[in-house]
């Protein structure tokens, strides 16, 4: 594998040979975490193929990954790559992110244990293809993050785009669904599965993705509705 300090090489295109660094207590775990890094990037990478957007994933999102096997050391390195307070208390059940170039998450383990409503198969592999789809959502934007919309909307893309949470997604009825659209708080995960699910009946994704960040996106999203 590449030395961690190297821009990492391509493997077959849209897939990279990214540097991984593990805790100490994951290294007999190393072929299998490569393995499923690369099962991510492969996964959004048939996404991004799917939808057009193939060029997107031209260059790696990320220089270094970083997987953890504790949860407070995760927090804290993660804290201070994004410049914020360490002693912040991050949720329970955030387990994985992409900043600065570097896609850091708990172990596999781990997630299941803090997050145990988001285990399914390749539920890890999900949850690392989740946060690259972050990364190619802003350059579907041409670097705009502020395009990327509301939280149900850019959170859906990276659920839809990694396959994330398909079977546990509950049925929600009419009145629900606008409730989630105009909250802007951070609600269950598996409900804007349904949400995205039920726009993407009105709506190509194309076309979502280019309507979320204006002013006037739920006034659209009722007009397409009608």
């Amino acid at each position: 594998m590449s030395p961690l300090n190297a821009e990492p090489s391509a493997i077959e295109y849209g897939v990279f040979d990214i540097p991984l660094q593990l805790d100490a207590d994951l290294e007999p775990q190393r072929e299998q975490l490569q393995a499923t890094l690369l099962a991510a990037q492969r996964r959004l990478k048939a996404f991004a193929q799917q939808h057009e957007w193939a060029a997107h994933v031209a260059a790696p999102f990320a220089h270094k990954v970083h997987f953890y096997a504790s949860k407070a050391t995760f927090d804290y390195d993660l804290l201070t790559l994004c410049g914020l307070d360490p002693t912040i208390e991050l949720p329970s059940t955030y387990c994985g992110a992409l900043e600065q170039g570097v896609l850091t998450a708990v172990s596999p383990q781990l997630y299941r244990t803090l997050y145990p409503q988001g285990d399914e198969p390749d539920a890890f592999e999900k949850l690392l293809t989740h946060e690259m789809a972050h990364r190619l959502h802003i350059r579907i934007l041409a670097g705009d993050e502020e395009a990327m919309g509301p939280v149900w909307f850019y959170e859906g893309f990276a659920l839809y785009a990694a396959g994330q949470l398909t079977n546990a997604a509950p049925v929600l009825d009419n009145d629900e669904i606008w409730a989630i659209v105009q909250e802007e708080e951070r609600m269950d995960y598996r409900r804007y599965v349904t949400v995205l699910r039920c726009f993407l009946q009105k709506a190509t994704l194309q076309q979502l993705v280019q309507q979320a960040g204006r002013p006037d996106f739920v006034a659209w999203l009722r007009q397409i509705s009608q």
